[in-house]
């Protein structure tokens, strides 16, 4: 194998991969011998992490450019280093690669901010990637001391203005002094603290998919806004899992972090089920190398496919969802619209009159969106408190009004239509759930 200038992760295919009995990936260290301590590492945050096989790939990805860091900058060092001289590299590495601002705390371990914006690779990312990879190390015999990215000496944290929110699980922030946790990490990021992005504006939907020129990127952002999934989910239904709830409004789904398996139901509206009879029968039959329809696709089959026939994947649709855009002009993700779908869906439940009712349909929306955690919902209701009810009140009695685009920018018409634009999904999960009646 040539020399190469860095820590690498080579692909290799399925044929490859059966032909040979090689598995899914190799590394190789910048002497392009092979670095297997990557592989096992890979497989480890897999198998005994429950991670999908994308993360695993973000987390190599993210520590082989700091052994790569390591092995020029300091070739006596490596990654089998003792703790503390890894500590002081990854200062550096957070300085000079992540243009990081790294500050010592009072109490003995490091404060890190990100710069803006934040880059592809992340200093969250790259620590809490870090951390693994060293416990992967240790456990697996690799590395002697002890793990250089956890703080052993556990102090209570007494500063008042230094208050990280993200769990004290993901390895990365100090924890409330209020509730008595105790910190266990060296780096503790103190920017960019998640909070959802919370969207306010109930015509977002309208004034957003007529600027899709395709009916198959429309389709995709309409189910996005009907069921609040993740675009991951969309783009990986099948045949299959749309026919196994009877071709309906529903489908079967993958969940994030179910390694594949269809552990979860979406939504859609009616409307939005015929348009996707209509598009398989016509857009994506031109698309289908065989020119199949829907009663001819077998249930392997991808619902939305390229205009090559091929399955439809998240890097091609987000370059014709950035088109939309900014075709309006506006900014938003896709990931953005099932913020905006739990905003909505809690401002409707906030504005129903029974208390016993609204605690069932905010567990049940928990239950749909597939949060593990249901202390999520909390991040949203800081925010959904702060709202003035009485416009969204009257906005109720007008659920089945229709809203042109242009009625979208006026905050006017944002009170007069309300949420007619998740009302109808809403309530076909709260019937069926809980027999509750509009």
């Amino acid at each position: 194998m040539d020399t190469l200038d860095r820590f690498r992760i080579v692909k290799l295919s399925a044929d490859l991969r059966k032909e040979c009995a090689l598995p899914s990936l190799i590394c190789a260290d910048p002497d392009g011998m092979p670095f297997r301590e990557g592989e096992i590492f890979y497989r480890w945050v897999i198998d005994d992490n429950a991670c999908e096989p994308a993360t695993a790939y973000n987390y190599l990805s993210a520590v082989l450019p700091f052994l790569t860091f390591l092995w020029y900058g300091s070739p006596s060092l490596r990654y089998r280093a003792p703790a503390e001289q890894i500590r002081q590299r990854v200062r550096d590495y957070l300085k000079e690669k992540l243009g990081c601002i790294v500050r010592a705390h009072p109490n003995g371990n490091w404060t890190v901010t990100e710069p803006k914006p934040i880059r592809a690779t992340s200093a969250r990312l790259f620590l809490t990637a870090l951390k693994r990879f060293y416990l992967c190390a240790i456990m697996n015999g690799w590395y002697a001391d002890a793990n250089p990215l956890v703080w052993t000496t556990r102090l209570h944290m007494l500063e008042s203005g230094f208050k990280p929110k993200m769990p004290p699980r993901s390895g990365l922030t100090l924890p409330d002094e209020k509730k008595g946790r105790q910190p266990d990490t060296y780096f503790c990021v103190v920017s960019g603290d998640w909070r959802p992005q919370i969207i306010d504006d109930p015509h977002l939907r309208q004034l957003l998919l007529p600027a899709f020129t395709q009916t198959r990127d429309r389709l995709i952002a309409r189910i996005l806004f009907d069921s609040g999934a993740r675009v991951s989910e969309v783009l990986g239904l099948t045949l299959a899992d749309w026919r196994a709830l009877g071709q309906r409004e529903r489908a079967r789904a993958t969940n994030k972090g179910s390694h594949g398996q269809r552990v979860k139901e979406i939504w859609w509206s009616a409307d939005t089920a015929q348009l996707l009879r209509d598009y398989l029968n016509y857009e994506r039959r031109h698309c289908d190398p065989e020119k199949r329809g829907l009663g001819e696709l077998p249930d392997s089959a991808s619902l939305f496919v390229t205009d090559e026939g091929v399955p439809y994947r998240y890097k091609a649709f987000y370059a014709n969802w950035q088109r939309a855009c900014a075709r309006l002009p506006v900014k938003l993700t896709p990931h953005q619209v099932r913020h905006w779908y739990v905003t909505m869906a809690l401002r409707y439940i906030a504005s129903l009159p029974d208390e016993t009712k609204r605690d069932a349909y905010r567990q049940s929306l928990i239950a749909y969106i597939g949060w593990r955690n249901a202390e999520t919902i909390k991040a949203y209701d800081h925010h959904v408190r702060q709202l003035d009810y009485a416009p969204i009140h009257a906005a109720l009695a007008r659920l089945g009004e229709p809203v042109t685009p242009s009625e979208g920018v006026s905050s006017g018409n944002r009170e007069r239509a309300g949420l007619n634009v998740i009302a109808q999904p809403l309530e076909d999960f709260l019937s069926r759930e809980f027999g509750w009646e509009a």
